[in-house]
């Protein structure tokens, strides 16, 4: 996958050897046995442990190839209706996600990270699921 530096025109573009196999990114490389963190692009998915990306795919439809405990980490976007819709989606679902918490604003991993972030740390510490999700989402969301 390859993704443009400026603004304008194509931003990303995915190139598949094997049109049947799984857009995800780094899912050769994940250990099973550890929690598995769902990245949204290939880059964030670099910057955490145990970490993979949907590659602009909706990795439900993939789900029986993870069969693990995984963390669905999404962008901090919350006026984004598209995300808000998917994380909506996994915690209806049961799944594990990341919900921001209020004091970060930057909007994906790597700008965390180039803030000074301890990004690992924000997202173990970040994981919700059930009831405790849903408030956190609905107030991130405001």
């Amino acid at each position: 996958q390859g993704r443009s530096l400026h603004n304008s025109g194509l931003r990303y573009i995915t190139i598949l050897l094997e049109e049947d196999r799984p857009k995800i990114f780094g899912l050769n490389s994940i250990d099973y046995e550890k929690p598995i963190y769902i990245t949204e692009g290939p880059l964030d998915s670099l910057l955490l442990c145990n970490a993979l990306a949907m590659a602009g795919a909706d990795i439900s439809s993939d789900r029986d190839l993870l069969h693990g405990d995984c963390v669905f980490v999404y962008d901090n976007e919350p006026r984004n209706d598209q995300i808000t819709r998917r994380i909506q989606k996994h915690i209806s679902r049961g799944d594990k996600v990341v919900i921001w918490p209020q004091t970060i604003k930057e909007k994906d991993i790597n700008d965390m990270v180039l803030a000074g972030h301890s990004v690992q740390n924000l997202v173990q510490d970040n994981t919700y699921s059930g009831l405790t999700a849903n408030l956190k989402f609905n107030d991130w969301k405001k």
